[in-house]
């Protein structure tokens, strides 16, 4: 589960989202700027360690309903990670503290002095499945990126025009994506209607265990008229051509179920640093309260 932390964080990098992948990343801009994005996103995979900070806020008809903070360390070599992240809202306040390798994640409240242990190390026979896959995936990868890029090129359209590709004075290369509501594709607006593929039970064991109650971090739900109305992001890609800030907007309309109308901006912002060199924290649970979560408990 941890071993895809890094790669994951870099995806929120490129993406941040369904909606950013498939609008900023998708359609990147003029032939330069669109290159040299794909560039980054490819080189940005190579990385062996880093450190994000990942913030992001959701407002509902102007008024911030959820505000998240938090930093990563994630180690793709070693497989290991650790971070700490804040959920806010008007109605709670959450933060917590992790830790985690192949064979295990801690994570802790921060307003509890237990620690909680969830053991995840596979069974002999679900290693060598994996094993294979992962082998079959690194054979069959570059014939995949090659056919998912020929599909990118040919969705990117006209939209190559609305990318600006600015060369800083550092090395560094900046992309700004701005896209109004005529601009953003139907295939957007088609993904944020469609409703419940993702929906999280409301029972889910997993609330529980954190603490958490998901009414209190939930906008109201959209269920009519929904259109993505603005996308704007800013990336930033180092001099070595690594993926490290992305700063992006996008405000999205449409009606809850009383056919009320609401207006909902979310934002994103990662940052990247330390690539490959940051190192990840660890954790002595010697002489301190520990609570066994198991798998059937996580279910």
């Amino acid at each position: 589960m941890n071993k895809n932390l890094l790669k994951a964080g870099i995806g929120l990098i490129v993406g941040g989202s369904l909606l950013i992948t498939s609008t900023v990343l998708s359609m990147a801009g003029g032939p330069s700027g669109y290159e040299a994005l794909k560039s980054a996103v490819k080189n940005s995979k190579t990385i062996e360690n880093a450190t994000l900070n990942v913030s992001g806020s959701v407002a509902d008809n102007d008024k911030e309903l959820i505000k998240v903070k938090s930093t990563f360390k994630a180690d793709e070599k070693q497989h290991s990670y650790s971070g700490v992240i804040s959920l806010k809202s008007d109605k709670s306040n959450k933060a917590y503290t992790l830790f985690g390798n192949e064979e295990q994640m801690i994570f802790k409240d921060d307003a509890s002095q237990v620690y909680n242990k969830v053991e995840c190390n596979m069974e002999a026979k679900g290693k060598r499945f994996h094993k294979r896959i992962n082998s079959y995936e690194q054979k069959q990868n570059p014939q995949v990126e090659k056919i998912g890029e020929k599909i990118l090129d040919t969705l990117v359209g006209d939209l190559k025009k609305k990318v600006e590709l600015k060369n800083l004075d550092n090395g560094e290369k900046k992309i700004s994506i701005a896209l109004d509501k005529n601009e953003i594709p139907s295939l957007v607006n088609l993904m944020l209607s469609v409703k419940g593929q993702n929906e999280c039970d409301k029972a889910d064991k997993m609330h529980e265990i954190l603490g958490i109650n998901i009414e209190d971090y939930k906008a109201p739900e959209l269920v009519s008229d929904i259109k993505a109305e603005k996308v704007d992001a800013q990336i930033v890609i180092d001099k070595n051509n690594i993926i490290k800030e992305l700063d992006a907007e996008f405000d999205i309309t449409g009606n809850d179920a009383e056919n009320k109308a609401h207006n909902q901006d979310l934002k994103v912002k990662i940052d990247v640093s330390d690539i490959n060199s940051t190192k990840v924290d660890s954790i002595k649970l010697d002489g301190k309260n520990v609570k066994t979560i198991t798998r059937e408990d996580m279910e």
